[in-house]
Protein backbone atom coordinates (compact mmCIF):
# COMPACT_ATOMS: atom_id res chain seq x y z
CA UNK A 1 0.00 0.00 0.00
CA UNK A 2 1.38 3.41 -0.54
CA UNK A 3 0.39 4.77 3.06
CA UNK A 4 3.12 4.10 5.41
CA UNK A 5 2.55 3.18 9.06
CA UNK A 6 3.68 6.30 10.23
CA UNK A 7 0.76 7.68 8.49
CA UNK A 8 -1.92 5.51 8.69
CA UNK A 9 -3.33 6.49 12.21
CA UNK A 10 -2.93 10.50 10.57
CA UNK A 11 -5.42 9.16 7.51
CA UNK A 12 -7.76 7.17 9.97
CA UNK A 13 -8.57 10.16 11.88
CA UNK A 14 -9.04 12.13 8.63
CA UNK A 15 -11.84 9.13 7.25
CA UNK A 16 -12.99 9.07 11.20
CA UNK A 17 -13.80 13.02 11.07
CA UNK A 18 -15.29 13.04 7.86
CA UNK A 19 -17.93 10.70 9.13
CA UNK A 20 -18.06 12.78 12.67
CA UNK A 21 -18.82 16.26 10.52
CA UNK A 22 -21.51 14.78 8.54
CA UNK A 23 -20.01 15.34 4.94
CA UNK A 24 -22.63 14.71 2.21
CA UNK A 25 -22.53 11.02 0.57
CA UNK A 26 -21.18 11.50 -3.08
CA UNK A 27 -24.01 10.41 -5.72
CA UNK A 28 -21.85 10.57 -8.04
CA UNK A 29 -19.56 7.92 -9.06
CA UNK A 30 -16.93 10.29 -11.42
CA UNK A 31 -16.43 12.46 -8.12
CA UNK A 32 -15.77 8.96 -5.88
CA UNK A 33 -13.49 8.49 -4.29
CA UNK A 34 -12.65 11.97 -3.38
CA UNK A 35 -10.69 10.57 0.49
CA UNK A 36 -9.53 7.69 1.81
CA UNK A 37 -12.00 4.77 2.20
CA UNK A 38 -11.78 2.68 5.07
CA UNK A 39 -12.20 -1.29 4.39
CA UNK A 40 -13.09 -2.72 8.19
CA UNK A 41 -11.91 -6.42 8.85
CA UNK A 42 -13.83 -7.25 11.72
CA UNK A 43 -10.95 -9.90 12.46
CA UNK A 44 -7.55 -10.73 13.81
CA UNK A 45 -4.61 -9.27 11.75
CA UNK A 46 -3.23 -12.64 9.42
CA UNK A 47 -6.25 -14.70 9.12
CA UNK A 48 -8.12 -15.57 5.63
CA UNK A 49 -10.57 -12.40 6.08
CA UNK A 50 -7.21 -9.86 6.59
CA UNK A 51 -5.19 -10.67 4.19
CA UNK A 52 -8.18 -10.94 1.06
CA UNK A 53 -9.15 -7.79 2.55
CA UNK A 54 -5.76 -5.88 2.43
CA UNK A 55 -5.24 -7.47 -1.08
CA UNK A 56 -8.39 -5.96 -2.43
CA UNK A 57 -7.61 -2.33 -0.62
CA UNK A 58 -4.15 -2.43 -2.73
CA UNK A 59 -6.11 -3.39 -5.89
CA UNK A 60 -8.44 -0.20 -5.46
CA UNK A 61 -5.70 1.99 -4.33
CA UNK A 62 -3.93 1.41 -7.59
CA UNK A 63 -6.90 2.14 -9.60
CA UNK A 64 -7.96 4.72 -7.75
CA UNK A 65 -6.52 8.78 -6.41
CA UNK A 66 -7.26 7.87 -2.83
CA UNK A 67 -6.00 4.93 -0.52
CA UNK A 68 -8.09 2.56 1.20
CA UNK A 69 -7.02 2.02 4.28
CA UNK A 70 -7.39 -1.30 6.30
CA UNK A 71 -8.78 -1.22 9.67
CA UNK A 72 -8.91 -4.28 12.39
CA UNK A 73 -12.17 -4.07 14.13
CA UNK A 74 -11.95 -7.37 16.21
CA UNK A 75 -14.53 -9.29 18.34
CA UNK A 76 -17.86 -11.11 18.79
CA UNK A 77 -17.34 -13.51 15.56
CA UNK A 78 -17.31 -10.27 13.34
CA UNK A 79 -19.83 -8.53 14.83
CA UNK A 80 -18.33 -5.76 16.19
CA UNK A 81 -16.50 -4.52 13.37
CA UNK A 82 -19.62 -5.31 11.16
CA UNK A 83 -22.09 -3.34 13.10
CA UNK A 84 -19.87 -0.52 12.79
CA UNK A 85 -20.19 -0.51 8.68
CA UNK A 86 -23.99 -1.10 9.57
CA UNK A 87 -24.31 2.00 11.30
CA UNK A 88 -21.61 4.12 9.23
CA UNK A 89 -23.22 6.99 6.48
CA UNK A 90 -23.93 5.18 3.41
CA UNK A 91 -21.82 7.32 1.38
CA UNK A 92 -19.31 4.15 -0.10
CA UNK A 93 -16.30 5.56 2.17
CA UNK A 94 -16.37 2.91 5.29
CA UNK A 95 -16.59 -1.22 4.04
CA UNK A 96 -16.62 -4.43 5.57
CA UNK A 97 -15.28 -7.35 4.76
CA UNK A 98 -17.93 -9.99 5.46
CA UNK A 99 -17.03 -14.07 4.37
CA UNK A 100 -19.32 -17.63 5.21
CA UNK A 101 -19.79 -16.65 9.23
CA UNK A 102 -21.60 -13.34 8.12
CA UNK A 103 -24.47 -15.94 6.90
CA UNK A 104 -24.28 -17.76 10.53
CA UNK A 105 -24.20 -15.42 12.53
CA UNK A 106 -28.01 -14.98 12.75
CA UNK A 107 -29.15 -18.54 13.97
CA UNK A 108 -26.43 -18.08 16.64
CA UNK A 109 -27.00 -15.25 18.40
CA UNK A 110 -29.56 -11.75 18.32
CA UNK A 111 -27.48 -9.24 16.16
CA UNK A 112 -27.64 -5.58 16.61
CA UNK A 113 -28.00 -5.45 12.61
CA UNK A 114 -30.17 -6.67 9.80
CA UNK A 115 -27.72 -9.07 7.63
CA UNK A 116 -30.42 -8.54 4.76
CA UNK A 117 -31.99 -5.19 5.15
CA UNK A 118 -28.82 -2.89 6.38
CA UNK A 119 -26.22 -3.94 3.60
CA UNK A 120 -25.97 -3.54 0.01
CA UNK A 121 -23.50 -6.88 -0.94
CA UNK A 122 -20.71 -5.21 -3.61
CA UNK A 123 -19.35 -8.50 -4.61
CA UNK A 124 -17.35 -11.76 -4.11
CA UNK A 125 -13.28 -11.89 -3.48
CA UNK A 126 -12.62 -15.31 -3.05
CA UNK A 127 -13.57 -18.66 -2.14
CA UNK A 128 -11.62 -21.54 -0.21
CA UNK A 129 -11.55 -25.20 1.40
CA UNK A 130 -11.39 -25.48 5.26
CA UNK A 131 -8.42 -28.02 6.57
CA UNK A 132 -8.46 -30.07 9.24
CA UNK A 133 -4.29 -30.60 10.59
CA UNK A 134 -3.10 -32.15 13.63
CA UNK A 135 0.75 -31.27 15.13
CA UNK A 136 3.38 -33.90 14.06
CA UNK A 137 3.39 -35.99 17.23
CA UNK A 138 -0.35 -36.27 17.07
CA UNK A 139 -1.13 -40.20 16.54
CA UNK A 140 -3.46 -39.86 13.50
CA UNK A 141 -2.41 -39.21 9.89
CA UNK A 142 -5.74 -38.39 8.14
CA UNK A 143 -9.82 -38.71 9.34
CA UNK A 144 -10.02 -42.20 9.44
CA UNK A 145 -7.62 -42.42 12.40
CA UNK A 146 -8.49 -39.41 13.86
CA UNK A 147 -12.21 -41.03 13.73
CA UNK A 148 -10.64 -44.10 15.67
CA UNK A 149 -9.08 -42.22 18.16
CA UNK A 150 -11.85 -40.15 18.64
CA UNK A 151 -14.43 -42.41 19.52
CA UNK A 152 -11.77 -44.63 21.87
CA UNK A 153 -11.65 -41.18 23.93
CA UNK A 154 -15.16 -39.30 23.25
CA UNK A 155 -15.04 -35.34 24.12
CA UNK A 156 -11.11 -36.08 24.96
CA UNK A 157 -9.04 -34.99 21.77
CA UNK A 158 -9.03 -30.91 21.72
CA UNK A 159 -9.16 -29.12 18.54
CA UNK A 160 -8.64 -24.90 18.13
CA UNK A 161 -10.84 -23.03 16.09
CA UNK A 162 -10.75 -19.70 15.06
CA UNK A 163 -13.41 -18.86 17.27
CA UNK A 164 -17.00 -19.88 18.88
CA UNK A 165 -19.82 -20.33 16.16
CA UNK A 166 -17.69 -19.06 13.18
CA UNK A 167 -17.18 -21.02 10.11
CA UNK A 168 -14.76 -23.01 11.48
CA UNK A 169 -16.44 -24.71 14.26
CA UNK A 170 -19.08 -25.49 12.55
CA UNK A 171 -17.75 -27.22 9.93
CA UNK A 172 -15.91 -29.08 12.83
CA UNK A 173 -19.59 -29.73 14.44
CA UNK A 174 -20.74 -30.79 11.16
CA UNK A 175 -18.18 -33.03 10.93
CA UNK A 176 -19.11 -34.68 14.30
CA UNK A 177 -22.60 -35.09 13.30
CA UNK A 178 -21.88 -37.27 10.00
CA UNK A 179 -18.67 -39.15 11.51
CA UNK A 180 -20.23 -39.84 15.40
CA UNK A 181 -17.73 -39.11 17.41
CA UNK A 182 -17.16 -36.02 19.66
CA UNK A 183 -14.33 -33.73 19.94
CA UNK A 184 -13.14 -30.80 22.52
CA UNK A 185 -13.63 -27.27 21.34
CA UNK A 186 -10.81 -24.95 22.14
CA UNK A 187 -11.98 -21.54 20.37
CA UNK A 188 -9.42 -18.91 19.64
CA UNK A 189 -9.72 -15.12 18.58
CA UNK A 190 -8.52 -15.67 15.32
CA UNK A 191 -6.86 -18.77 12.96
CA UNK A 192 -3.57 -16.94 13.57
CA UNK A 193 -3.66 -17.47 17.35
CA UNK A 194 -4.84 -21.14 16.95
CA UNK A 195 -2.14 -22.15 14.71
CA UNK A 196 0.57 -20.71 16.87
CA UNK A 197 -0.89 -23.30 20.03
CA UNK A 198 -1.31 -26.40 18.04
CA UNK A 199 2.51 -25.51 16.59
CA UNK A 200 3.65 -25.29 19.96
CA UNK A 201 1.99 -28.78 20.77
CA UNK A 202 -0.40 -27.47 23.27
CA UNK A 203 -3.88 -28.28 21.06
CA UNK A 204 -3.10 -31.37 18.79
CA UNK A 205 -5.68 -30.62 16.28
CA UNK A 206 -7.01 -27.77 14.35
CA UNK A 207 -10.04 -26.73 11.36
CA UNK A 208 -8.89 -23.51 9.52
CA UNK A 209 -8.59 -22.02 6.55
CA UNK A 210 -5.80 -23.06 4.18
CA UNK A 211 -3.81 -20.06 4.62
CA UNK A 212 -2.58 -19.72 8.17
CA UNK A 213 -2.14 -23.53 8.40
CA UNK A 214 -0.13 -23.68 4.74
CA UNK A 215 3.68 -21.91 6.05
CA UNK A 216 3.91 -24.76 9.10
CA UNK A 217 2.58 -27.30 6.82
CA UNK A 218 5.08 -26.34 4.38
CA UNK A 219 7.55 -26.65 6.88
CA UNK A 220 6.27 -30.15 8.62
CA UNK A 221 5.13 -28.37 11.94
CA UNK A 222 1.79 -29.27 10.94
CA UNK A 223 0.29 -31.95 9.65
CA UNK A 224 -2.90 -32.17 6.70
CA UNK A 225 -5.56 -34.79 7.92
CA UNK A 226 -7.98 -33.52 5.40
CA UNK A 227 -9.50 -31.21 3.21
CA UNK A 228 -13.24 -29.83 4.18
CA UNK A 229 -14.54 -28.70 0.53
CA UNK A 230 -15.94 -30.98 -1.83
CA UNK A 231 -13.10 -31.08 -4.11
CA UNK A 232 -9.01 -31.15 -3.27
CA UNK A 233 -7.71 -27.57 -2.83
CA UNK A 234 -5.12 -27.02 -6.36
CA UNK A 235 -2.69 -25.65 -3.66
CA UNK A 236 -2.56 -29.21 -1.98
CA UNK A 237 -3.65 -31.34 -4.33
CA UNK A 238 -1.82 -34.87 -2.29
CA UNK A 239 -4.71 -34.22 0.56
CA UNK A 240 -7.66 -35.88 0.41
CA UNK A 241 -11.15 -34.24 0.94
CA UNK A 242 -12.92 -35.21 4.25
CA UNK A 243 -15.56 -36.73 2.29
CA UNK A 244 -13.06 -39.02 0.29
CA UNK A 245 -11.85 -40.44 3.42
CA UNK A 246 -15.18 -41.84 4.57
CA UNK A 247 -17.52 -39.09 5.91
CA UNK A 248 -20.27 -39.23 3.07
CA UNK A 249 -21.58 -35.47 1.99
CA UNK A 250 -19.23 -33.61 3.97
CA UNK A 251 -18.52 -30.27 2.93
CA UNK A 252 -17.55 -27.27 4.34
CA UNK A 253 -15.64 -24.32 2.41
CA UNK A 254 -15.75 -20.52 2.56
CA UNK A 255 -16.18 -17.47 0.53
CA UNK A 256 -15.76 -13.71 1.30
CA UNK A 257 -16.95 -10.74 -0.08
CA UNK A 258 -16.91 -7.28 0.12
CA UNK A 259 -20.57 -5.27 1.45
CA UNK A 260 -21.44 -1.21 2.14
CA UNK A 261 -24.09 0.20 4.74
CA UNK A 262 -27.77 -0.44 2.94
CA UNK A 263 -28.70 3.11 0.71
CA UNK A 264 -25.21 3.48 -0.71
CA UNK A 265 -25.76 5.00 -4.25
CA UNK A 266 -26.20 2.42 -6.91
CA UNK A 267 -23.50 4.18 -8.83
CA UNK A 268 -21.20 4.09 -6.19
CA UNK A 269 -22.01 0.33 -5.65
CA UNK A 270 -21.84 -0.25 -8.74
CA UNK A 271 -17.87 1.45 -9.56
CA UNK A 272 -16.19 -0.34 -6.48
CA UNK A 273 -17.44 -3.43 -7.82
CA UNK A 274 -16.23 -3.01 -11.63
CA UNK A 275 -13.04 -1.63 -10.57
CA UNK A 276 -12.61 -4.17 -7.01
CA UNK A 277 -13.41 -7.12 -10.50
CA UNK A 278 -10.27 -5.42 -12.70
CA UNK A 279 -8.10 -5.80 -9.87
CA UNK A 280 -9.27 -9.04 -8.73
CA UNK A 281 -9.17 -10.30 -12.71
CA UNK A 282 -5.30 -9.45 -12.69
CA UNK A 283 -2.27 -12.41 -12.81
CA UNK A 284 -0.78 -11.23 -9.54
CA UNK A 285 -3.75 -11.00 -7.86
CA UNK A 286 -4.77 -14.67 -9.09
CA UNK A 287 -1.26 -15.86 -7.92
CA UNK A 288 -1.53 -14.78 -4.49
CA UNK A 289 -4.77 -15.77 -3.82
CA UNK A 290 -3.42 -19.45 -4.75
CA UNK A 291 -0.98 -19.19 -2.82
CA UNK A 292 -3.18 -18.81 -0.09
CA UNK A 293 -5.30 -21.76 -0.72
CA UNK A 294 -7.84 -20.25 -2.57
CA UNK A 295 -9.19 -18.89 -5.75
CA UNK A 296 -10.86 -15.87 -7.27
CA UNK A 297 -14.27 -15.60 -7.51
CA UNK A 298 -15.89 -12.35 -8.68
CA UNK A 299 -19.53 -11.29 -9.36
CA UNK A 300 -22.15 -8.55 -9.27
CA UNK A 301 -24.19 -7.13 -6.60
CA UNK A 302 -27.29 -9.17 -7.11
CA UNK A 303 -25.30 -12.85 -7.39
CA UNK A 304 -23.65 -12.03 -4.37
CA UNK A 305 -26.96 -10.64 -2.47
CA UNK A 306 -28.38 -14.21 -3.96
CA UNK A 307 -25.54 -15.71 -2.25
CA UNK A 308 -25.79 -14.36 0.96
CA UNK A 309 -29.56 -15.56 1.49
CA UNK A 310 -29.15 -19.10 0.29
CA UNK A 311 -26.35 -19.24 2.92
CA UNK A 312 -28.44 -17.77 5.71
CA UNK A 313 -30.91 -20.38 5.20
CA UNK A 314 -28.40 -23.93 4.46
CA UNK A 315 -26.44 -22.67 7.87
CA UNK A 316 -29.37 -21.85 10.02
CA UNK A 317 -30.68 -25.66 9.08
CA UNK A 318 -27.19 -27.08 9.53
CA UNK A 319 -26.90 -25.03 13.34
CA UNK A 320 -30.40 -26.41 13.81
CA UNK A 321 -29.01 -30.11 12.77
CA UNK A 322 -26.06 -30.15 14.53
CA UNK A 323 -27.53 -28.80 17.96
CA UNK A 324 -25.57 -25.75 18.67
CA UNK A 325 -27.07 -23.39 20.85
CA UNK A 326 -27.83 -19.65 20.70
CA UNK A 327 -25.77 -17.46 22.63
Amino acid sequence: MKVSTIVLPVVLAVVCAADVFGQAPVKDAAEYPSRPVRLVIPFTAGGGNDLVARMVAQKLSEQWPQQVISDNRTGANGIIGTELVAKANPDGYTLVIASTSFTMNPALQKLPFDPIKDFAPIGLVAEGALIFTAHPSFPARNIPELIKLAKARPGHIQYATSGQGGITHLAAELFQKLSGVSLFLVPYKGSSAAAIDVVSGQVPVMVSSVSPALPYLTSGRLRALGIGSAKRSALLPQVPTVAEQGVTGYDSSMWWGILAPAKTPPAIIAKINRDMNRGLDSEDARERIAKLGMSVITSDPSEFAGLVSSDMVKWGKIIKEVGVAPK
